[in-house]
């Protein structure tokens, strides 16, 4: 498989310059095209506005981890959801990828303030707990 990929960047390169290529340059364009697509891009600030907005804090209830923090979908992608700063809240990657993504945790509603978590989802009985944002107290409707 991996001689046929060559051979195929081979004769693109080929094309692309007009003359004959060795089996070296569609190597190196092959890597060159890999380190493009998996180097890690410069951060800009705007990629933690809201980080900053969140106190570099995850938003689930009763946690106040700083570390590993992921930017959460509101609304996921894969629902048409935006990237606007109100679909967006730090979630730190327990709450994100085994609270959210495992279906024991939702979270909706609009950042920042307006976020409602229900914790403890259950397949056909309401949650364990509804929270709102900034709220400590439990929430039981």
């Amino acid at each position: 498989m991996f001689r046929g990929v060559l051979a195929t960047v081979q004769r693109r390169l080929e094309r692309v310059r007009g003359r004959p290529c060795r089996q070296s340059d569609a190597l190196e364009a092959m890597l060159d095209h890999a380190l493009a697509a998996w180097r890690p891009k410069k951060r800009t600030r705007r990629d933690h506005a809201v980080f900053e907005r969140d106190g570099w804090r995850c938003t689930a209830p009763g946690c106040s981890s700083y570390r590993n923090l992921h930017r959460h979908h509101i609304v996921f992608r894969s629902h048409c959801g935006s990237n606007a700063p109100s679909n967006l809240t730090a979630l730190c990657a327990w709450h994100h990828q085994r609270g959210i993504h495992a279906r024991v945790l939702r979270c909706t509603g609009v950042a920042p303030d307006g976020l409602r978590f229900e914790l403890g989802l259950r397949s056909d009985e309401p949650p364990l707990a509804v929270y709102h944002s900034g709220e400590v107290r439990m929430d039981l409707t």
